[in-house]
């Protein structure tokens, strides 16, 4: 089917998570690689064990907390593991820093060409409405996104079948008109699995998934997209 909207992933994709490391390694010296991986590690994981591992299915509560919540757990505990003091005015620093990550550099024109090309353009991200908003002024990409879309709506993270159909709810397409793009892999086989048409931005020069289909595509970076709806 002929692609007609493109939602992607926002971190990680859009905006560059491991940039972070900068402004850690000037409070933590030697550390701010470490900091890095392991805080965006343990944000996933936590993710994933709110959605899957729900502590409290008897009395029909859902526990959830926000990805800015578990950004900020997440950092805590990065610094605990690394035997690192947490003081509160880093931590606070660290956090206002990632609510204004870095932009990948081939981001705006590609968004700006797709706004020109008439296609509908989302995010779909388990950041806060707050996070995306912010993210989203700081990179300039204000007016180049037609939807901006939580998973705080349904409380349940990616790669949860329920996070994907949000993006149907925003746009009255079919799955396959749909190109969803990502640069983690786990979250491109989570929207291929789903029915998406997909790609998978390979940044780091990973190896593909070795349970389920490959994505649609894969490609180094953004500019990719151009390249699929030229063909398409």
């Amino acid at each position: 089917m002929k692609i007609k909207a493109v939602v992607f992933d926002a971190y990680g994709t859009l905006f560059d998570v491991y940039s972070i490391q900068t402004l850690a390694e000037q409070h933590y010296p030697g550390q701010g690689a470490a900091i890095s991986v392991m805080w965006r590690d343990k944000q996933i994981e936590y993710t994933r064990l709110i959605t899957q591992s729900d502590p409290h299915p008897a009395n029909g509560s859902k526990y959830y907390l926000s990805f800015w919540d578990i950004t900020r757990l997440a950092l805590d505990y990065t610094l605990d593991r690394l035997k690192l003091d947490r003081k509160a005015r880093v931590v606070e620093a660290l956090m206002r820093q990632y609510a204004q990550l870095a932009p990948f550099p081939e981001n705006l024109a590609v968004l700006e060409n797709l706004k020109k090309a008439g296609l509908t353009t989302a995010i779909l991200s388990n950041g806060s409405p707050q996070m995306l908003q912010s993210a989203v002024a700081n990179a300039g990409m204000a007016g180049l996104l037609h939807h901006l879309i939580s998973v705080d709506a349904i409380r349940l993270f990616k790669t949860s079948p329920e996070s994907y159909s949000l993006v149907q709810k925003h746009m009255p397409l079919e799955k396959q008109e749909i190109l969803f793009v990502s640069s983690n892999g786990w979250d491109a086989l989570g929207a291929t699995w789903f029915g998406f048409q997909t790609l998978w931005v390979n940044r780091q020069g990973l190896p593909y998934e070795t349970i389920g289909p490959r994505p649609t595509y894969t490609g180094q970076n953004l500019s990719e997209v151009l390249e699929i709806l030229a063909g398409n």
